[in-house]
């Protein structure tokens, strides 16, 4: 609901209370129903209202107009407002009334001033409830904006480490690729066409979820790549989900950092364990590999982990786990998280 229909629903709110309910609460006596629901006192309600109802717009105007101004801007305009407000009623009840019905509710000659300084108690009566839904409309919009912000800078934050992913595995591939190209190898054009096909994947899919099966293709494309690049084959022991279960959806790109990581540090002549399974609509993955001799694992793994870590802080924040731990040479990477 916008503020000004607002204000006017608490504004009739209160006065049914205030000025209705209030009195009945008080005297309960069937004369006193009577006097509350005859017809011309509910008429006499209903002017009143319309006229009280300024009392309650002015103020929360001027609270919209000079909220954010200096203070002494604020006081001025809150006065301003008062003013305007109770000229009204003056012009309506004590001009326009005498002038077509003969209704004067101030005594003859009461002055200016008089009649400002004894409107003061209806002005901040109903005032209250105008500044009242100003402060909760202020409160609710500023909340609604820091969410806003707050997801604004999520996939901001999250676009900048999706775009960490693409160099880091980038630079990592393209050193690969140039000693190839280099000695004259004649793996290195299949090389750069996994290559494509995996970079055509990591800068275009621009999709929150995908298909659990698109990120297995992505990882036995990389896996083939290092397959085509290295001399010797790989001894890897692939376990995968069932074909049912690759429907499955997760956020793009947050698998391969395992599977680099064991390409970058571990040793390619040894067992390589990957396995994924689904349980539960939950995505388990763990990677186990042999550390190379000459390359240990440094403790902070790499812009590729530390920027895994961050995205699933992001993305995930109580709902999953990531362990990564060195058993002798021996290197296991774990992940939990949830899926669509």
């Amino acid at each position: 609901m916008r503020p000004l229909p607002r204000l006017l629903l608490w504004h009739l709110i209160f006065c049914v209370f205030y000025y209705l309910a209030r009195p009945l609460l008080q005297d309960r006596s069937y004369e006193a129903v009577q006097a509350v629901l005859n017809p011309t006192a509910i008429g006499f309600s209903l002017i009143s209202f319309a006229i009280f109802f300024g009392y309650a717009y002015f103020p929360f105007e001027a609270l919209r107009r000079f909220y954010d101004r200096p203070w002494y801007v604020l006081v001025a305009g809150l006065f301003g407002a008062s003013v305007v407000a109770i000229a009204i009623r003056y012009g309506i009840e004590e001009v326009i009334a005498p002038a077509t019905v003969g209704f004067r509710n101030y005594a003859l000659g009461t002055s200016l001033l008089t009649y400002y300084l004894d409107n003061l108690y209806y002005l901040i009566l109903h005032g209250l409830v105008g500044v009242t839904v100003f402060l909760v409309d202020l409160a609710t919009r500023r909340e609604r904006d820091r969410q806003q912000l707050a997801l604004e800078n999520q996939r901001t934050e999250l676009a900048f480490l999706r775009g960490q992913i693409n160099p880091h595995f980038l630079f990592n591939t393209l050193n690969n690729v140039y000693s190839l190209v280099f000695t004259g190898d004649e793996r290195a054009p299949q090389i750069l066409e996994r290559l494509t096909g995996l970079l055509r994947y990591a800068l275009y899919e621009r999709d929150t979820l995908v298909p659990l099966r698109r990120e297995v293709d992505y990882l036995l494309n990389l896996i083939e790549l290092e397959r085509l690049r290295l001399e010797q084959p790989l001894e890897l022991d692939l376990q995968l989900p069932e074909p049912t279960e690759l429907e499955h959806r997760l956020p793009p790109l947050l698998l391969i950092t395992f599977l680099e990581n064991v390409f970058k540090h571990g040793d390619p002549t040894q067992p390589i364990t990957v396995s994924l399974s689904v349980v539960d609509k939950h995505l388990f993955y763990k990677v186990t590999n042999t550390l190379a001799p000459a390359r240990q694992k440094d403790g902070t793994g790499g812009i590729g982990l530390a920027g895994l870590r961050r995205r699933l802080g992001l993305l995930f924040p109580d709902n999953h786990s990531l362990d990564t731990r060195q058993e002798g040479d021996q290197y296991i990477s774990t992940l939990k998280l949830p899926l669509k």
